[in-house]
């Protein structure tokens, strides 16, 4: 008794491109609507006792997504993380400390 396989049409099959996110802090007033943020993006952390919580955003829609976090009656304040705008080529901060360390060596 064999089993049919269905077949699976290209188009339901989602692409597997690496999307990207940024994270954004949300800063509220009752822990009770939480839940709600987990419309907004992907929520990974929320801290009872500090009032935060953490929520990944897709970066493509962060634009749209922070005017309506910011109008929900709970959320105090909205922070966006500034991980996207840090410089993190540490090979000119490497050759400065070979550097350093070499001249001390010499010493």
């Amino acid at each position: 008794m064999a089993k049919s396989i269905p077949a699976v049409d290209n188009a339901d099959v989602p692409t597997l491109e690496i999307v990207g996110r940024t994270a954004v802090y949300i800063f509220y007033s009752s822990y009770k609507h939480v839940r709600q943020l987990s419309r907004f993006g992907e929520m990974v952390y929320s801290s009872k006792k500090a009032r935060y919580a953490l929520l990944y955003v897709d970066t493509v829609s962060l634009e749209s997504v922070l005017p309506k976090l910011k109008a929900l009656h709970f959320v105090q304040d909205v922070k966006v993380s500034e991980f996207d705008n840090l410089d993190r080529d540490f090979s000119s901060a490497f050759q400065e400390t070979v550097n350093r360390e070499k001249k001390t060596a010499d010493d």
